[in-house]
């Protein structure tokens, strides 16, 4: 039996329930606003006599993958944690394998459907499972964290969470680079 939590505040966090449609209605703006962005690129590479209208009619479809990609990934990301009652890896994981369906249904192909479902549920749900961040000081505190690692052979191991993002970064970057050694005086 695991020894009793000495601070809730390392505790997971607690299930709140969120609108997936205001969710999906946010993503698809965000995401939207880079199609836009990306279209606007697209169209200024390219030799037509459009003008500025060609990022809607030339190149419109990006904007609208983007915007669908985005909607359909916040939607299902929020479903299946309002389904579920946990905010986990597993949610970020159901809304990529949605966002590969938006990627396969654009490439016209099934093997792509499949394949993109699979490849982005695998890689967003493995990086919100490591923490949400290239550099990984916002990893979430799991119930390991909280309840403490037994057979450490680090003594001085302190829950994450319970320090500053720069009191890890630094507690990483010294574990993981050589340290100076001492000089050693010889006597003659």
């Amino acid at each position: 039996m695991a020894p009793p939590i000495s601070n809730p505040a390392e505790l997971p966090e607690a299930f709140e329930q969120r609108s997936a449609l205001a969710a999906m209605m946010s993503g698809a703006a965000t995401t939207g606003a880079a199609g836009v962005l990306i279209s606007a690129v697209q169209n200024s590479l390219q030799t037509h006599r459009a003008g500025a209208l060609g990022v809607v009619t030339r190149t419109g479809g990006t904007i609208a993958f983007f915007t669908a990609l985005g909607g359909a990934f916040s939607f299902a990301e929020s479903m299946s944690a309002n389904v579920r009652q946990r905010n986990d890896a597993w949610n970020t994981a159901i809304g990529g394998a949605a966002a590969g369906l938006v990627v396969g249904a654009r490439a016209r192909s099934i093997p792509t459907l499949f394949g993109a479902s699979a490849g982005l549920a695998l890689l967003l749900g493995v990086f919100d499972e490591a923490g949400a961040s290239l550099t990984g000081s916002n990893k979430r505190p799991s119930l390991l964290d909280a309840v403490g690692r037994s057979g450490d052979a680090d003594s001085d191991h302190v829950p994450v969470g319970s320090r500053g993002w720069r009191e890890e970064r630094d507690e990483r970057r010294r574990r993981f680079f050589k340290q100076p050694k001492e000089d050693v005086q010889t006597s003659e």
